[in-house]
């Protein structure tokens, strides 16, 4: 019923006023075109930006200020140049030699333990050549006088006290002489000798040894034999190749090599010798390198206690063609040993 009369009401009052249709198709597309330009007028909205992390503040280095004072007292202690280089500003040489100075740029490195100082080693005496030395003179003085010069003609050589009235000395030196010239220093004096006779008994030309009586009262010197196993040990010889009746000279050297060999007549190579080994009728050698010169043969080789051990009687120049050097030769005490008392009854034991 309320809608009857709602249509009844509209359709009254549009019979009763008159509709311009014109004016209400211009403003409404007024209105329309009002509302299109305010659209064009309004800008288009934008994406907002995704915010990036702000990066995290970093401390600022402290610079310390150049303290040339301190600069020039460490520089008298590390070196020379470190204030004229500090003073350039080689951060390098500033940081690497007083890191103190600046902290930021050089790290202080961890202290090191400092190690314990070890004792000084206390210098010892050089016992290789002032002990030679020593004993050289100690060996020399104490049996200067048991050495005597021989005199067979216009030739000269050495001999030694080996027993209370016996000399012993090289065949090559009294040669076939029955008598020679024994000159025994003169304890009285120092530059003097006495002149004795001395008489040859016997000789022997493979060991190179000659038995002399003669009346001297002189102490006779400590003997012993060596063997390979003193190769090295200290020798001394002494002998008149100076040529001075009285005053004899003295070399010393080494033990070489000990060795058995047929004869001292030639050079042979030879094989090692022991003591106890059997020499029938081979010799024993000593080779070693003190010098020995001619009128130094017959002399005594010492040992660094006293005692002799052998006789000079050669030295070797070359062998198969070629020079050789310290190459001394003597007859072990060994060989002298085996034939002694057989030379003091006057036999040629050459052949022994």
């Amino acid at each position: 019923m309320k809608k009857i009369i709602l249509l009844i009401l509209l359709f009254i009052i549009s019979c009763g006023e008159e509709i311009d249709i014109e004016a209400t198709i211009d403003a409404r597309a007024q209105k329309i075109a009002e509302y299109n330009i305010s659209l064009l007028n309004t800008p288009t909205p934008q994406p907002i930006p995704t915010a990036l992390p702000t990066a995290t503040p970093q401390p600022t280095a402290t610079i310390t200020a150049f303290q040339e004072e301190r600069v020039k007292d460490i520089a008298k202690v590390y070196a020379n140049d470190v204030f004229e280089v500090s003073k350039e500003r080689d951060r390098y040489i500033v940081e690497e030699f007083i890191p103190d100075i600046v902290p930021k740029l050089a790290p202080v490195p961890t202290p090191q333990p400092t190690p314990t100082p070890q004792p000084t080693a206390t210098p010892q005496a050089l016992e290789s050549i002032t002990g030679i030395g020593d004993f050289a003179y100690e060996i020399y003085r104490k049996n200067k006088n048991k050495v005597v010069m021989l005199q067979v003609g216009n030739s000269t050589g050495t001999g030694w006290v080996i027993e209370d009235g016996w000399i012993i000395s090289n065949e090559h030196v009294v040669g076939t002489n029955k008598y020679v010239s024994v000159l025994i220093p003169n304890p009285n004096d120092s530059s003097g000798v006495i002149s004795l006779q001395g008489e040859v008994f016997g000789v022997d030309k493979k060991r190179d040894l000659a038995a002399i009586k003669v009346d001297h009262g002189i102490d006779p010197f400590m003997k012993r034999p060596v063997d390979v196993d003193d190769i090295g040990k200290g020798v001394f010889t002494i002998g008149y190749s100076a040529g001075n009746a009285g005053v004899p000279s003295s070399h010393s050297g080494i033990i070489s090599y000990v060795k058995i060999a047929s004869t001292t007549l030639n050079f042979e190579k030879g094989s090692s010798y022991y003591i106890g080994d059997e020499l029938g009728t081979n010799v024993s050698i000593i080779v070693f390198d003190a010098a020995a010169d001619p009128g130094d043969s017959g002399g005594p080789i010492i040992d660094s206690e006293g005692y002799v051990i052998g006789i000079v009687y050669g030295f070797l120049e070359s062998t198969s063609g070629k020079r050789t050097t310290g190459q001394q030769m003597g007859t072990n005490i060994a060989s002298i040993n085996e034939v002694w008392n057989d030379l003091k009854n006057g036999e040629n034991t050459s052949f022994k």
